[in-house]
Order: C-alpha cells, then sequence, then structure tokens
C-alpha cells in the first residue's frame, strides 16, 4: 500500500521505516476506520500521491480514529507520552529517524495543544497538517505502507 501521510504521519509518529508487522496494524487500523468514517477514492488518492490532506468532515473523523486506535488520542486529549513511545517503536532501529519523530511530535503538540476541544476530528486534521508541515522542515520521508 502507498503511503497514507495526513493520516499515518500522525498515528505513526512521522515514523521513516516501518516492519512488515506495523504495516499490517496501521492497514488494519485504517480499514476499520475508513469503514466508519468512509471517504472518496480521490481523497485517497491525494493522499497516496502525498499531494493533499483531506478536508472533510469524514476525513477528518477518519484521522481522528486512526489516532484513537493508536492509542494517542483518548477522552478528547492527546496522549503524547504515548506519541513519543510509538516513535521510538517504529523507529527502534533508526535513532535518527526515532529522534526526528519525537521532535515532531513535541512541535505539534506545542503547536496544536493537547486538548481536542470537543472535537476530536478538527483536532486530528490540525496535528495531520502540522504534521506534514514539520515533516517536511526535518526532511521525514513519510512512511510507505
Amino acid at each position: 500500500m502507498n503511503s497514507l501521510i495526513p493520516v499515518l504521519l500522525v498515528v505513526c509518529a512521522a515514523a521513516t521505516r516501518a516492519d512488515e508487522q506495523t504495516n499490517a496494524m496501521v492497514a488494519k487500523a485504517f480499514n476499520k476506520c475508513r469503514e466508519e468514517f468512509p471517504i472518496s477514492d480521490d481523497e485517497i488518492g491525494g493522499v497516496r500521491e502525498k499531494t493533499t490532506i483531506p478536508e472533510s468532515h469524514n476525513a477528518k473523523c477518519l484521522m481522528a480514529c486512526m489516532l484513537r486506535e493508536g492509542k494517542m488520542l483518548r477522552d478528547g486529549k492527546y496522549e503524547k507520552e504515548n506519541a513519543l513511545i510509538m516513535a521510538d517503536v517504529l523507529n527502534k532501529d533508526d535513532p535518527a529517524s526515532a529522534d526526528k519523530a519525537k521532535q515532531l511530535v513535541e512541535t505539534c503538540a506545542g503547536k496544536v495543544g493537547t486538548d481536542a476541544g470537543g472535537d476530536e476530528c478538527e483536532f486530528a486534521y490540525k496535528m495531520a497538517v502540522c504534521a506534514a508541515e514539520e515533516a517536511k522542515k526535518l526532511g521525514v520521508r513519510p512512511p510507505d505502507f
């Protein structure tokens, strides 16, 4: 599966490498969330080509669902510590990438905050936008799933 940058950058804390087990886990979560929050093939196409971050309500809610599945969003709060742990786990063989991923998590938690303010979907979208911007600044290559 090709990269799903906005959703997975946040879910995977900008992981630059992923093993098969991780790929399967993310794909399973994505499929579950897409079933609950269907998005168009055009939105998926833009994501796979790394050209857009979908803005539809369902796309934003799919992102929130992915954060919940990754244990990074719970009861309207961003679980920054879980995201930092995920950055280490997903980059266990690449300490430099883990450091960049953790920097991305810290930056976006600082910019966007950790309280979804009652709208988890909009919060997840803001985190995805931040993650995409920070990944570019840090030279982080999106994961290929």
